[in-house]
């Protein structure tokens, strides 16, 4: 049982992480506005939108499965730690492939016509208040600054 409220706890802390990063990708599984988490799709095996219990308690096994990296049935702290660094580190590097992609002229920078052919809604939503500088595009530093604001409100 007690298991079983960890595992839970885990998810729910991994859902909750990627909802801050919510419509910044796009990536087959990733979550876009209106999408789902990538812990989603992979927990939902027959793809008809629903997590059966059969479904979460096989997913939860294979998370805990890769958390516990050194397989002794138990996470630590220092487990779970450089899992959420792992994760991170995914996530930056699926962003910074997504950026590239985007960045059609080549400038480092994204116009809001770039976000807005690379598919990256909540950019061309909130476009004018991260483009700090009033140039027309944004840049890594305006989106993270931006980011930071919105993790500290939540």
């Amino acid at each position: 049982m007690h298991q079983l409220v960890l595992l839970t706890g885990l998810a729910i802390s991994a859902f909750a992480h990627a909802n801050h990063h919510e419509g910044h990708t796009k990536h087959d599984g990733d979550m876009r506005d209106g999408g789902m988490h990538p812990l989603f799709s992979q927990f939902d095996k027959d793809k008809d939108g629903k997590i059966s219990q059969v479904e979460l308690k096989e997913g939860m096994d294979k998370l805990f499965t890769d958390i516990d990296t050194n397989k002794d049935g138990f996470i630590t702290k220092d487990e779970m730690q450089a899992h959420h660094k792992l994760m991170h580190e995914k996530y930056q590097g699926a962003m910074q492939e997504h950026w590239k992609l985007a960045d059609k002229d080549g400038d480092g920078l994204l116009s809001k016509a770039e976000a807005e052919s690379g598919d990256m809604p909540r950019l061309v939503k909130d476009f004018d208040k991260l483009d700090k500088n009033k140039d027309g595009k944004l840049s890594h530093e305006e989106i993270e600054e931006g980011m930071k604001k919105r993790h500290k409100s939540h």
